[in-house]
């Protein structure tokens, strides 16, 4: 049934990119085709083939070792603290992580790391090898193909640095398909913060796969190109060092690490206290006018996300606490979804954490809007009102991206 339930999540999913489609006769079924094709593809490869379930499994177990060598370094000057087994002896095992002590050392960590690839040109390279191979499959422009398998490595803004000569030129379908694939996609440094929570790495890392054709085939259904692209057919990429030396680098990434890392901490005290203070005024509405003790927002967001968790084959017994998850990282963001996953993981059915994972996956959330359009204006200053117009939309159609990977995953698990 779960299956059956997943291919009307495909068809919901589409029709709601359909119904929003500003020029339903100008759509490239070329493009939207070998996007689900492409999707599918991987969600096989990944999800169901012997070889790439021990590729994925083995990368994510690599990336796991790698991370726990952020320990060394936060022991060098945490000490103790760094220390779950201790943590749990003195202060039970529910406080054996203490957060800021444990992620913001793997944030710094993974921030020297991306510098490094970045100054050696291993980053750059990388993604201008993936971004030919999606124009080649799916007939987009180099500008957009780009953008799209960058996000899948750096930040929303960091993505489109690498298109900033074009952004000025670039169509509103191209415009709107780079917001997507950055609204649909996590970067590499803050996906290997959600696998050191304890969220699973293959999923994470199929997820951001996944999410660059899904972000072109929504994107393409909602704003078909009309004009002709600066950058069509062709896919080309400066690699400018901004760094003195390797050293410089490094010492460059840790020192962004750190400021990262404290917007972490702040965004999270700020966003969880201001759910606490919601939950109490809806809870007070509830019990004292409607006599109903169990309004919540994780209430409220439930009900309104349950169709799309139901649609993507997610157990009946979870669609609520899914729903809610998907919600919460619309409004608030993916970062507080995936700390709620983890703490509700062993209630949850094997199939159902598989389904929210990749459905969390992507910045889409509304205090992104803000992130892609003033970090994108500031790049291009003369684009900030269409990027603005482009907004709400493209976090529409970067949620779409993320739902129809899950939609996927949930049809073959």
């Amino acid at each position: 049934m779960s299956r059956f339930t997943g291919l009307i999540g495909i068809v919901l999913i589409l029709g709601i990119a359909y119904a929003m489609s500003n020029n339903r006769k100008a759509i490239n079924y070329r493009t939207v085709g070998v996007g689900l094709l492409l999707q599918f593809g991987l969600a096989v490869f990944i999800l169901k083939t012997d070889i790439g379930q021990q590729i994925f499994q083995t990368l994510g177990q690599f990336v796991d070792r790698l991370l726990q060598k952020s320990v060394k370094g936060a022991e060098f000057v945490f000490s103790p603290l760094v220390n779950r087994e201790l943590l749990s002896k003195a202060f039970g095992p529910e406080n054996g992580f203490i957060f800021f002590f444990q992620v913001i050392p793997t944030i710094i960590f993974v921030a020297v790391l991306v510098n490094i690839f970045y100054h050696l040109g291993i980053m750059q390279r990388v993604v201008a090898v993936l971004a030919r191979v999606m124009k080649w499959l799916m007939g987009v422009s180099g500008a957009e193909a780009l953008s799209n398998v960058s996000s899948t490595f750096v930040g929303q803004v960091e993505a489109q640095i690498m298109i900033k000569p074009y952004l000025k030129t670039m169509t509103q379908s191209e415009l709107l398909a780079s917001m997507t694939g950055s609204f649909a996609c996590i970067a590499g440094g803050v996906l290997a913060v959600y696998i050191s929570l304890g969220v699973p790495a293959p999923y994470l890392l199929a997820a951001s796969l996944m999410a660059a054709p899904g972000a072109l085939v929504i994107s393409k259904i909602v704003f078909p190109e009309t004009e002709v692209s600066e950058t069509e057919g062709i896919v080309k990429l400066e690699i400018k060092k901004s760094h003195a030396n390797l050293l410089d680098a490094i010492a460059s990434g840790a020192a962004e690490g750190l400021k990262v890392g404290f917007n972490v901490i702040a965004m999270l005290i700020g966003f969880i206290a201001l759910m606490a203070l919601l939950d109490s005024i809806l809870f007070r509405i509830g019990y004292y006018i409607f006599g109903f003790p169990n309004l919540s927002l994780n209430f409220l967001l439930g009900h309104v996300f349950s169709i799309f968790a139901w649609a993507m084959g997610v157990p009946s017994k979870d669609i609520q606490a899914a729903g809610s998850l998907m919600g919460t990282k619309m409004v608030v963001n993916e970062f507080v979804a995936y700390l709620d996953l983890v703490k509700i993981k062993s209630t949850l059915d094997p199939k159902t954490i598989a389904i929210t994972s990749f459905a969390l996956c992507g910045f889409a959330n509304f205090s992104s809007i803000a992130i892609q359009v003033g970090g994108i204006g500031e790049l291009a200053p003369s684009r900030r009102s269409d990027l603005a117009k482009l907004g709400f939309k493209a976090l529409i159609c970067g949620t779409l991206a993320s739902y129809m990977s899950a939609t996927l995953a949930g049809l073959l698990l």
